[in-house]
């Protein structure tokens, strides 16, 4: 799932992943090669045609006519009792804006102005570009709207965003989408993603493109945005600006940088001194440090500084040429005084950070030196949240340079009553920008207050006071009893002042038949109990449906229980048309008396580690929903109960784990809509989820139901799937994303600034519209390891991917894990590792990412190095990779091969996941046709992607680790946009949703161009698995093949545990590159490799590779000669165990073996049966021995084994040492020696 969604360490940040009516999806898997912003996704940027990159001498301002312009070009600026004021009109923009300043470097313009002698310029035409200014020049092709001169007047209420330059696509396909505090967010003008305003309508100025965000009405703090395309890519990444003033109302933008004031050329800085009196006469400026000389030569004898001339809107100002970025001194002078009184502020002023900014602020006589032009304080407080009775933590935009005396004189303490509180301590972390005060906070009814520099936070309990006081270990949810007859419900709230169970009828949701106060207990749990004297009238609850109704601070909120183990039937197109339809209800059912009561965990013949699995993800829509098998069903298509019918495919396949795309409640869907086929080509605003937007943990979809207004039919039709999957030899494998909800209210109502992440301020951490749970909460990290081990308990799972699994603290997942192995010894847990951790701010944890593979051999990550390797991936897929023509290092393959990624460290094979498809991004199919440009609807064309395809598929089955496979994968999956008014290229506002457009190699577009990356919001006529493709020889020869060909892979791949050895050592060991670069013609980059590896029982096997168009010989020399003498198994149309008579494309010379090109091959060299009685006769004389190396002769054939792992046979020791010495003079007769070795 990526909206990145990998490093997305920041790589797919914060790529928008599958939640749909959002339409921020993108695949996570893509999000884990992107987490760079700016230009994103690879994306060059250009400014405006009619730009230059000239940076006037007043950067800070466009100057007006009339008025405005004689007042700055006079030395002496009328009484302002505001930085507005001093522009003298109304239509000169007043402020700028900052986005996260503590964080977030200025902007530095892309050439510096010429300071010396320009005062006389300040009133001239400041849009005309300097003559040592080179203009930035853009692609002519763009469309550019029409620049404008000067700058329009700002509107009241209106938030005017700059941008130096945007990415480089027609200006009609790029939209602003913005958020948060504005008039009108984007998701109110449209779906994603044609809600956003069309760049078409931008103007430009001298700096570049500009656009107006009307602001909320109430006070407005921050503004989100990112910029889209008419296909729905986020290419900026969410982009936040804090809005630090009311006045504040513009703010400029060069990629990935934003700056609340215009900013200036690297080398300078601006030094603007405002005076609410307006007189500027006789003061100067006095520098030292970081000045350039030609600016210290500028001043006299002390007092004579540098005069204050220039006048901009921000008052007087001087720029000052930089030496270095050290550290800049200097003084404000009033020449007209004498002795220290010359000193406008006595003591120095000094600045360090000159690398993030080209302007500061000054004013009056106040002491600070402010980064932005409201005076807003450098060191602000941001947040507050008490952390215990005598202690509360105070967050800061930085601490840098803060004493701890200056500070307690600023800061302040009071209760909700407005009473102070002593301070009796206070300790300062300048990393994290932390100050931990001390006192005594133990009030119980009290509110605190910090306060400083005017700005003040409520001091909410924090999560860790929360659960220091109020971590709840008690059963939670409703528990039947008694045949329905009782229920006890229990939630836990501890901030809320009251708490209902709001009962809806089991016939009709919508009405309601009771409403019953809970109890509230010690930690913050409330609960009741429901039987027959709750005057309700009823005797069996089970099937009723219910809300909490918590009410805190006089407001009420419906809400889910979070504990819901099902739901009555969903539809989020209702969702804001009334309170009740906010979040699912949940239903009252009693899951261990539905369905099969003798489900049991998965007997998997010869899995017995992580490395044996072979993983298949599948879409339970997908699997069924092709038309054409729907007179072969007997169950609704889309469901449980259709994936069943097809499971003898899966098992005919040969694969160990069926893993499911999400099948746990999911937000965007109409439940009671899953009935209606979707055969029309559209990629956005369809009833299709991928359900990566979760409402609920522990409840089944009803998507999947073939009754979705019965509570029980999905609990009963998920049980028979996974015992029917079980029946047939295969685990089932469930897809979980705790990485964010659907929907940050979700948890939010339930105990606010809790249950997520939190930012500094103590507001939740949001990821894809949702909340981040925050998985080192107590509470939080309850709600994944108990939902784990219910469906491991309840459903007899065998295993979970986690979505975006880098988002979680190691130690949450390690808990899972462990939780759920105590009920199944055979669970299998993976997911995306990318590194993308957030977590609390300021608060570091060891992430359950790559960088944790070294530590733990519990769970285990995909590797994007081996899927870029092969195939490429974000932010470069469609690039030439070594299976589509690209020379990929070899090493680099080889060691990936291993499982040993260059990217990160893993100690076990079973660290690693192979894979070069899933769900997110083109299929490889798709992939392949769009690196090598070559249109599928050519046979030709269709016939090498295929044998490309085969490739990739051998690498992954042939490789140590866990395989991994998407659904389709085996025969070609498309996902191609076949509809007839999308042959050719189409008008941009035409172009399907998550769309690439592919070429031929001449530049023209195949016939159907577009294929979907991410297909969340696709239609059937996309998603769907087509059974003919996959099984229809005749028609479809070519996709027969490869299915037959990647079974005969699994095949091989199970028969023999040569390609899944059990540790990091025994590969070391037993895995040997043939292909070593720079001997017998292989290049360090090169489209060939072979290596062979040895199975326990001394078999060995080779593979060879040929990803090069031409045929290329693989010379084999030394022990690799034996190879010749092995027997050919794979082809390049066929796999498998047996050998092949007449291999394909294949040729075994006397020194080498010839592959034909886009061939490869598999040689197997048996051990001789008496090599191994031989060797298993050992006696206990030579225990000691275990683990040297034999080496087995026979006619030339040289194996390795290890001494512990060959079978006993019964025979003597004499008999064994006869064999030996026999087998080694047949070797000598066969002209061929080698020498037993030790590792």
């Amino acid at each position: 799932m990526k909206r990145l969604r990998e490093n997305q360490a920041l790589f797919e940040e914060r790529q928008l992943f599958g939640i749909r009516k959002l339409k921020l999806g993108v695949a996570s898997v893509a999000i884990a090669a992107a987490f760079s912003l700016g230009t994103a996704s690879g994306h060059t940027t250009v400014a405006a045609e009619s730009l230059t990159s000239v940076e006037p001498i007043d950067g800070a301002v466009m100057v007006k006519s009339g008025a405005a312009d004689q007042e700055q070009g006079s030395n002496e600026l009328p009484e302002a009792t505001d930085i507005s004021d001093i522009a003298g009109t109304s239509d000169v923009t007043k402020v700028s804006a900052a986005v996260n300043a503590d964080t977030v470097k200025e902007v530095q313009p892309v050439a510096a102005p010429l300071i010396e002698d320009q005062a006389q310029e300040e009133t001239t035409d400041q849009s005309q570009p300097s003559s040592s200014i080179v203009p930035v020049t853009t692609d002519s092709s763009l469309e550019t709207p029409e620049a404008t001169s000067s700058e329009e007047p700002i509107a009241e209420q209106t938030l005017r965003l700059h941008f130096k330059t945007l990415p480089a696509q027609d200006l009609s396909s790029l939209g602003l989408w913005v958020w948060d505090d504005v008039e009108t967010p984007s998701d109110q003008l449209g779906g994603w993603p044609t809600g956003a305003t069309n760049f078409s309508l931008a103007k430009t100025d001298d700096y570049g493109y500009y656009m107006d965000v009307k602001l909320s009405a109430n006070q407005a703090n921050k503004v989100s945005f990112l910029i889209n395309n008419t296909k729905g890519d986020n290419l900026t990444g969410d982009r936040t600006i804090d809005l630090l003033s009311p006045k504040m109302n513009e703010v400029w933008i060069d990629g990935q940088e934003l700056s609340y004031y215009r900013p200036l050329a690297q080398g300078y800085i601006r030094i603007n001194y405002y005076r609410s009196d307006g007189h500027y006469d006789n003061k100067s400026l006095w520098l030292w440090g970081s000045a350039d000389a030609s600016m210290t030569s500028q001043q006299g004898a002390w007092p004579d500084g540098i005069d204050f001339k220039q006048v901009g809107r921000y008052g007087a100002y001087i720029d000052v040429k930089l030496a270095d970025t050290n550290e800049l001194g200097f003084l404000l002078l009033d020449e007209r005084q004498t002795g220290d009184a010359v000193k406008i502020q006595p003591n120095d002023y000094i600045f360090k950070d000159l690398k993030n900014h080209t302007q500061i602020f000054l004013k009056d006589e106040d002491p600070t030196i402010y980064t932005n032009p409201y005076f807003v304080n450098h060191v602000r407080l941001i947040g507050a949240k008490q952390v215990s009775p005598s202690s509360i933590e105070a967050s800061f935009t930085t601490l840098a340079d803060v004493d701890k005396e200056s500070l307690l004189k600023e800061l302040k303490i009071s209760t909700d009553s407005k009473e102070a509180v002593a301070i009796t301590d206070i300790t300062l972390d300048e990393k994290t920008h932390k100050a931990v005060i001390t006192g005594d906070f133990s009030q119980a009814v009290a509110t605190y207050t910090v306060t400083f520099h005017h700005e003040s936070f409520q001091a909410r309990p924090s999560w860790q006071y929360k659960d220091s006081l109020y971590a709840y270990d008690g059963e939670l949810g409703a528990r039947v009893r008694e045949a329905g007859a009782k229920v006890d419900l229990t939630i836990w709230s501890p901030s809320a002042d009251k708490v209902s169970l709001v009962l809806y009828d089991k016939a009709d949701q919508t009405k309601v038949v009771g409403k019953i106060a809970l109890t509230k207990g010690d930690k913050g749990e409330w609960s009741t109990t429901l039987s027959a004297d709750s005057g309700l009238g009823i005797s069996d609850y089970r099937g009723y449906f219910y809300h909490y109704e918590i009410t805190r601070n006089g407001k009420a909120v419906l809400v889910l229980d979070p504990y819901a183990k099902s739901l009555a039937a969903w539809n989020s197109e209702l969702a804001k048309t009334d309170p009740s339809y906010k979040v699912a209800k949940a239903a009252i059912v009693d899951p261990a008396a539905i369905g099969d009561k003798e489900l049991a965990f998965a007997d998997i013949k010869g899995f017995h580690k992580r490395e044996d699995a072979i993983i298949y993800e599948a879409h339970v829509r997908d699997f069924t929903s092709d038309q054409a098998i729907a007179n072969d069903l007997k169950a609704q298509f889309g469901t449980f109960a259709a994936f069943v019918e097809k499971l003898d495919y899966l098992k005919e396949l040969g694969i160990t784990h069926v893993q499911l795309l999400p099948v746990m409640s999911y937000y965007f869907v109409n439940e009671l809509a899953n009935k209606e086929r979707m055969l029309t080509y559209s990629s956005s605003d369809n009833n299709y989820n991928w359900g990566y937007d979760p409402q609920s943990y522990f409840a089944l979809t009803g998507m999947y139901s073939t009754d979705p207004t019965d509570p029980a039919k999905r609990i009963e039709e998920f049980k028979q799937l996974v015992n029917e999957i079980h029946k047939r030899g295969m685990g089932v494998i469930l897809d979980v994303v705790y990485n964010h909800t659907a929907n940050v209210d979700i948890f939010e109502d339930l105990e606010p600034n809790y249950y997520h992440f939190m930012n500094a301020d103590g507001t939740a951490r949001t990821s894809f519209g949702g909340g981040r749970l925050g998985t080192t909460h107590y509470m939080s990290r309850r709600v994944l390891v108990d939902s784990i081990t219910y469906l491991v308990d309840e459903y007899k799972v065998d295993g979970f991917r986690f979505d975006m699994m880098g988002d979680h603290d190691a130690a949450a997942i390690e808990k899972a894990f462990l939780a759920a192995k105590a009920l199944n010894p055979n669970i299998i847990m993976l997911g995306e590792g990318w590194v993308t951790y957030q977590g609390d701010e300021h608060m570091p944890e060891q992430p359950a990412d790559q960088s944790w593979m070294s530590q733990t051999d519990t769970v285990a990550s995909f590797s994007d190095d081996f899927r870029n390797q092969l195939k490429s991936g974000f932010p470069n897929e469609g690039s030439p990779a070594f299976i589509t023509g690209g020379a990929r290092d070899i090493m680099t393959i080889f060691h990936n091969i291993k499982a040993q990624p260059t990217n990160f460290l893993a100690d076990d094979p079973g660290d690693v996941i192979q894979y070069i498809a899933a769900h997110d991004n083109l299929t490889l199919f798709d992939i392949i046709a769009q690196s090598i440009k070559k249109d599928p609807s050519v046979a030709a064309n269709a016939a090498e992607i295929h044998r490309r395809l085969r490739l990739g598929n051998l690498l992954v089955l042939t490789s140590q680790g866990t395989p991994f496979l998407h659904a389709g994968q085996e025969y070609g999956r498309t996902k191609q946009f076949k509809d007839e008014a999308y042959k050719g290229k189409v008008a941009d506002d035409k172009v399907p949703n998550k769309s690439h457009l592919l070429v031929n190699e001449d530049g023209t577009p195949f016939e159907y161009p577009y294929f979907i990356h991410d297909s969340y919001d696709s239609t059937d006529a996309i998603n769907h698995f087509d059974w003919a493709k996959a099984t229809d020889t005749e028609r479809y020869p070519e996709s027969t093949t490869s299915q037959a060909f990647t079974k005969g892979l699994i095949a091989l791949r199970r028969s023999t545990d040569a390609f899944r050895l059990a540790s990091k050592a025994e590969i070391d060991q037993k895995v040997k590159l043939i292909t070593v670069p720079n001997e017998h013609g292989i290049k360090a980059q090169d489209l060939v490799i072979a290596y062979q590896t040895t199975a326990s029982n001394g078999d060995v096997y080779a593979v060879f590779v040929n990803a090069d168009s031409n045929d290329r010989t693989i010379r084999l020399t030394g022990e690799f000669q034996a190879l010749l003498a092995g027997e050919v198994i794979v082809d390049a149309k066929q796999a498998g165990t047996e050998a092949l008579a007449s291999p394909e494309g294949v040729v075994l010379t006397k020194d080498g073996v010839k592959l034909s090109g886009l061939t490869a091959t598999i040689i197997r060299l048996r051990a001789s049966q008496s090599d191994k009685e031989t060797l298993g006769a050992r006696t206990d004389q030579a225990a000691h021995h275990q683990e040297k190396l034999v080496a087995a002769q026979t006619a030339g054939e040289v194996s390795q084994f290890s001494a512990k792992t060959l079978p006993k046979t019964g025979t003597s020791q004499l008999d064994a040492l006869l064999a030996l010495a026999g087998s080694g003079i047949l070797a000598g007769l066969g002209g061929l020696v080698s020498k037993s070795k030790r590792r």
